[in-house]
């Protein structure tokens, strides 16, 4: 299923490759009438290498506060433990270039994470950053305010970093044409509560207090059942 206008001059293309995510565990399911606009150039999922510009089902969403549109709320996640004054943070390679694209190769970004396993987690303010490697995913920052765990979460400073929603079931949500233009695309159908399969989302954090936190931010304006806390 594709989303958005496609745009382009007739030809032939390459293919975007698609993969069927069921986030939602089943009804009673609760949509945003109306839905909401996806920002077509802040939004990519490096994690959905080659296809980037599909948003798979279950990437997190928050709202850019000067446009008002949705974008992926967490750009990477960190690949090590940092410590509270460090100057560097380590991404995947993908998270490294994606932050560059979006951010810039220098410019600010949050981190949201604990300072250790199980504590409590807090949203940093804007973090600069001077450079960044996309070969190792290492990115050069001014001193860190706090320790952060492996696993924390790295967004733009734009007011995405607070997830709203996510991107629901299906075959994800192209946001380049055929041109590989950025585009932005109406999201008809915007979840704002129901029953989820925590996993699927991304990126779902291995940290049980990020964890909690993400459950709790997402209920902070929807209601949103997340099924971790009942498995094994």
């Amino acid at each position: 299923m594709f989303y958005g206008t496609v745009v382009g001059k007739p030809g032939i293309y390459a293919g975007y490759q698609a993969t069927h995510r069921a986030v939602m565990k089943g009804a009673p399911d609760w949509w945003l009438p109306g839905g909401a606009t996806i920002s077509g150039t802040a939004s990519r999922d490096p994690g959905n290498a080659p296809d980037v510009g599909v948003l798979r089902p279950g990437l997190i969403l928050g709202k850019i506060t000067a446009s008002g549109k949705l974008a992926p709320s967490f750009i990477d996640v960190t690949q090590a433990a940092a410590a509270a004054s460090a100057t560097t943070i380590t991404l995947t390679a993908a998270g490294a270039t994606e932050l560059v694209r979006r951010v810039g190769a220098t410019g600010n970004l949050r981190l949201t994470g604990p300072p250790s396993a199980g504590g409590t987690v807090a949203v940093s303010a804007a973090v600069a950053y001077s450079a960044v490697n996309t070969t190792n995913g290492n990115v050069t920052t001014a001193a860190l305010p706090a320790a952060y765990v492996a696993g924390s979460y790295v967004s733009a400073a734009d007011g995405s970093e607070n997830p709203l929603t996510f991107v629901w079931d299906g075959w994800g949500i192209p946001v380049l044409d055929f041109n590989q233009v950025s585009q932005d695309v109406d999201m008809g159908k915007l979840p704002i509560g129901g029953s989820v399969r925590a996993v699927m989302l991304i990126p779902w954090p291995t940290d049980t207090a990020q964890r909690d936190w993400l459950r709790d931010i997402l209920n902070k304006n929807g209601k949103y059942v997340l099924d971790y806390a009942f498995l094994p």
